[in-house]
This record gives C-alpha cells, structure tokens and sequence, in this order.
C-alpha cells in the first residue's frame, strides 16, 4: 500500500531520530532510503495504472482454507509501517511456525498481483497506521478481503513516532463501505516492548481464521469420510468408495456417514456374533454326531468371535476419531494419489467379496449337511433344536464373519494409504509444479524445480506433523495385531509337537470315525486348512498386511532421490531431513521392517505347517 513520504515527513524523521541516537537514526535513515526506492520502483510500475479502474477489472476469489497459499497477507502503509510490519512478520513466524506472508516487496505489487494475495491468504492483517484509510491501494484490499471472505485482523500501531491513527479521525475519512471493518473487528494493539509485544503477538494469533473442516468431526457421525478440496465435489473427495461401502453395509459394518438402516443392522449383526459365539461354546459340550468334529477346529472359531470384533472395533473407532479428522481434513490434498486409491478400493472389494463369497459357500458345504443331519432332526430331543439352530445361525453368520474380517483389514490398508498421501501431500509445499501436478509426475518429467530455503522449511514442517499423525495411526492399530501375535507365539508349540509327528496315516487317531462317516467334515476339515484365521489364508492375511509399509518406504525413497533440485545445496538438506523419518510400521516388538520378517515369518510357517500336519495325518488315514 503505497503512500509518497512528503520532505516535511522526511524532516520530522530525522528530528526524531537524534532524539533516539546516532544508531538509531542511520538505521532509520536506511529504512526511509530503502522506502523511498519501493516507492519509487512501485509507482514506476503503476504510474499507467488507475487504482479505481484496477479495482474493477480484477475479482477476488474465495480460495478455500485448504488451497490457501500464504497464512497471512500483510495490508500496510509502506511511509509508516514498513518497519513495524518487517518485526510483526519476526514475532509471528516464531510462534508460528513454517507460517507464510504476502508482503508486497517480496512478491507481485500489482493491483491483480495484490489481488491474488488477498484471494489465497488464509488472513488479512491490516495494519493500522496515521492515513491508511485514505491510501487507494489498502482500501482496496479491504474490499478484496471483504469479497473473498478472508477473515480480518486489525494490528494498531501504539508508538507516536511511528504513525499511531487517531481511531476516529481514521473511521471518519474511511470510504463508508469500509467503515464496517472498523467498528465490527477487534483492534488489537501492537507494542514494541518485547514483553508487551507477546501479549499482542497471542491475540492475533487466536485470531486467526480457524480450518472450517477443522470442527467437522461433529458433522462426521452424518457425513461419509472425506479428504482435500476440489476432490469429486465441492466439499472434497470421499474416502472410500461405493462399492466398498456397499460391501461394508451388506456385513453389517457402519462407516461414518452410515445411514440409520446400516447403523440398526450393524447393531443387529453385533449380537448375532456374540450369539454366534456363545452357541460355537456349546459345542464344546456336544462332541457327538455329525456336526462335530474336533476340539481344535471349534476353538479356532471360538477365538476368531472376539479377535474379529476387536479388530474391527479399533479400527470404526480410529475411523471417528479427530485424529482421523485431523488428518483429511489438514494433511491431505493429493489428487493423483486420490484417483489410485479409489481404483485400488474398487478392486480389493471385488476382491474381498469373491474371499467371502468363496469361503461361506465352502464353509456351508461343511457345516451344514451335519447340522440338517437325520441325526439330529429325528432324534426327538433337544438335538433337534440344536441342529436347526446352528445350521440357520451358520447361514447367517458365515458372510458376515468373513465380511467383517476382510472389511477391518480393508480399513487399515485404507489408512496406511492415507498416511501415505499426507507425506505425499507435504511435497506440495516445495513447490507449485509438485502441487498441480503430483510428485510422480514431476519425477517421470525429469525437470528440475526451484526450491528456496522458505520452501524447504515449510516442508520439513508439514512432512513432520504429518509423520507424527502417522505414527500416532500407527499405535492405534497396533493393539490387536499384538493380540494376534501373542496368540500365534503361544500355538509354536502345539505345531511344533504336530511336525514332530509326521504327515503318516494314524489309524488310530478318535477323529478318523467321524471323517469317514460324514463327508461333510472331510471338506471342515479342507476348510480350515484353507481359510482358517490362525493356521490359513486369513491368517498370513492379518500378519503381513503391517509389512506393506514397506512398500511405502521404499516408493517415498524412490521418488524423493529421483527428484531434481536446481540448487544442490537445498536437495542434500532435502534429503538428509527425509534420513530422519523411518515410515515402516514400528511399534513396539512389532517391527515392519525387511529383518522383521526374518523374526515373524518363521512363526507363521512353523503354525500353518503344523496344522497341514495334522490335516495331513487325517487325510492319508481315510
């Protein structure tokens, strides 16, 4: 905002400035110097241009938070406020940290330049000085600011010296459409004692526009999950798609933003599993007829009730929390990484929906005949009951179980995705081509980009608060997969001591009766070997899903090494901060890592080996 300093101007300057020092004044008289030359430069620029003319060619947009280039926009009087606004800028930017500013000698001091940076300034600061409401250039900015919708804050300058306005003189020459701005906004003063200066340094800060998605965690009980701005609506890009949705509905799992329906059913299907797995004890106590096979199997089923039920209870709980929130909704703005995880949920739902299809029709050619057995129906007892019962809560329990299961695994590979594009997302701040057009993108182009030390420092900012949600994500899910883990330690032994038996014929094991007696016990017993959730398919499922962060490491690493820095200075201090921040899954004993799997992956082989012992003893026997 531009304002000619008059030679009486100048001359009280200086007078002041001897009242204050030798040192004070050659710093002073470097302050008017350098001015004057803005001024200068500035008005050379602009000497063709009409500010009023200017005002109506341009339009101010309302950027949404998200997309928002600069924190603050700095409106001032350049003839009195240069200096003050220069140490406001110091005081901000070390309580706020990676914090950006438009100030005019840094970036395009145009009218349509000014424009844009009132447009994409999450706030604009007004700083109040003697005659900035009769300067053409502010009072158009406060109108861009009042068309745009940014939010405002008025800075009052306390110091005499320094162009302190007479509040009702300055309301009073203010055009009347402003004068709103004035009287309906708090003014907070701003001191240059620096014990002062803090107190004023706070209040602009909790002034400051707060993220409109940021209190959306209330909404989003009614809303599905969404991340980003200008996504597949106005109000961003859904989390999961329709069809994983639909899938998730249909197993009685509500998702934020599941309608009152799903929300009664996914009730309804809690208290079948928990029926499901009480009557599965009772056959504890049955171990006779056609239904029954071994005390084995039945245990594994018993187990599986509580461990898919906490698993899928941590993660809907993850899904509501604001941590969750926090992340979509200030982390994430990654078009490209948006589009492959939407065709990446499409096809593991296609996926997970032929598993559970599968596994339920093979599950009710081995359960079924043996509960609608004569055995059973015609016994004229209690059995009868029994049979019915059991077989009509299999047909029902059995898509939804496997349903339920592979949608908690879908949700955790979901949030390992997301976490991915908040890192990803961070990259946007290193510079504008990386924001447009997506980090591979500019890699594959093999052009080198521009990167400043500003810019570097507002990414190692963003890539570290995005890293801490991370970690924070990772904890959280961390807790049945320990469950898990504790639960396959503890069954080396048993399948340790089963290799140790062989894979020969046992005649005289009890279980070969009932397999050559009823068929549908010989497929059971196919079943489980197959699909079973601690010696199966189900089980490798669960414990190596934590290892795909790996493959996240090794994509980052990839793309960040391939990623050209005009200034090789700036891309060794890229790169050595990227050192810093391992992105495997580590918690606690649980270390992702490719010597991880040295440790876990024999635990599994050892069980599931142990168990096709066993099936194996019992196939060769019949």
């Amino acid at each position: 905002c531009i304002c000619g300093l008059t030679q009486t101007q100048r001359e009280l300057s200086k007078m002041s400035l001897f009242a204050k020092g030798k040192d004070d004044a050659l710093e002073e008289d470097q302050l008017v110097l350098h001015t004057e030359s803005l001024e200068h430069s500035r008005t050379e620029s602009m000497q063709s241009e009409d500010p009023v003319s200017d005002e109506e060619a341009v339009v101010p947009v309302d950027v949404p938070y998200a997309k928002c280039r600069w924190d603050f926009f700095l409106s001032h009087k350049q003839s009195n406020a240069q200096d003050a606004v220069q140490n406001l800028r110091l005081a901000l930017s070390e309580r706020f940290l990676g914090a950006s500013f438009w100030l005019d000698i840094e970036q395009d001091p145009t009218v349509k330049g000014m424009c844009h940076g009132v447009s994409n300034s999450r706030n604009v600061l007004i700083f109040l000085t003697e005659g900035i409401s009769d300067s053409k250039f502010c009072q158009m900015e406060m109108r861009w600011a009042l068309e745009a919708n940014r939010n405002l804050i008025l800075v009052m300058e306390t110091d005499d010296r320094h162009g302190k306005p007479n509040m009702e003189e300055l309301i009073h020459r203010c055009p009347d459409d402003l004068k709103a701005i004035f009287t309906q906004n708090e003014i907070i003063p701003w001191f240059r004692d620096p014990e002062f200066r803090f107190v004023s340094v706070d209040k602009i800060l909790k002034s400051c526009a707060d993220d409109p998605r940021r209190n959306a965690s209330n909404r989003k009980a009614a809303k599905p999950l969404v991340y980003g701005k200008g996504g597949d609506s106005e109000e961003g890009a859904e989390v999961f798609d329709r069809s994983f949705v639909i899938f998730t509905a249909m197993c009685g799992v509500a998702l934020p933003g599941a309608g009152p329906k799903t929300k009664c059913w996914a009730v309804a299907v809690r208290i079948i599993l928990l029926t499901c797995g009480m009557m599965c004890c009772s056959r504890l106590l049955t171990p006779e007829g056609p239904a029954f096979l071994d005390y084995l199997t039945i245990i594994q089923i018993v187990a599986a009730h509580p461990m898919i039920f906490l698993l899928l209870h941590v993660m809907l709980v993850l899904l509501r929390s604001d941590l969750i929130a926090d992340l979509l909704e200030n982390h994430i703005d990654c078009p490209s990484e948006g589009k492959k995880l939407r065709f990446k949920t499409k096809l593991l739902t296609g996926l997970v929906a032929l598993l559970t299809t599968t596994l339920s029709l093979w599950g009710w050619v081995g359960y079924l005949p043996g509960f609608f057995h004569p055995y059973y129906l015609t016994s004229g007892n209690g059995l009868v009951v029994y049979g019915i019962a059991h077989g009509l809560t299999w047909i029902l329990i059995l898509p939804i179980f496997f349903g339920s299961f592979f949608a908690a695994l879908m949700i955790m590979f979901t949030l390992q995705e997301l976490c991915n594009m908040a890192l990803l997302t961070a990259y946007n701040e290193l510079n504008s081509e990386l924001e447009h057009e997506g980090l591979e993108a500019v890699v594959k182009r093999g052009d080198g980009i521009n990167v400043t030390d500003h810019d570097l420092y507002r990414f190692e900012v963003k890539y570290a608060k995005s890293w801490e949600l991370y970690k924070k994500i990772q904890s959280h899910t961390a807790m049945p997969l320990f469950v898990f883990w504790f639960i396959e330690l503890g069954l080396v032994i048993w399948s340790v001591w089963s290799m140790a038996q062989g894979a020969q014929s046992d005649v005289n094991d009890w279980r070969v009766p009932h397999l050559k007696s009823y068929w549908n016990l010989v497929v059971r017993l196919s079943w489980f070997v197959g699909g079973s959730p601690w010696f199966g398919a189900g089980c490798w499922i669960t414990a190596l899903l934590p290892w795909g962060s790996i493959y996240y490491a090794w994509r980052m690493n990839n793309l960040s090494k391939r990623l050209i820095f005009k200034n090789p200075t700036t891309r060794h201090a890229f790169r050595s901060f990227l050192a810093e921040f391992a992105l495997e899954f580590r918690v606690s004993f649980l270390q992702a890592t490719p010597k991880g799997l040295l440790l876990f992956v024999p635990i599994l082989v050892v069980n599931t080996l142990g168990f096709v012992f066993d099936a194996l003893r019992l196939f060769n026997s019949i």
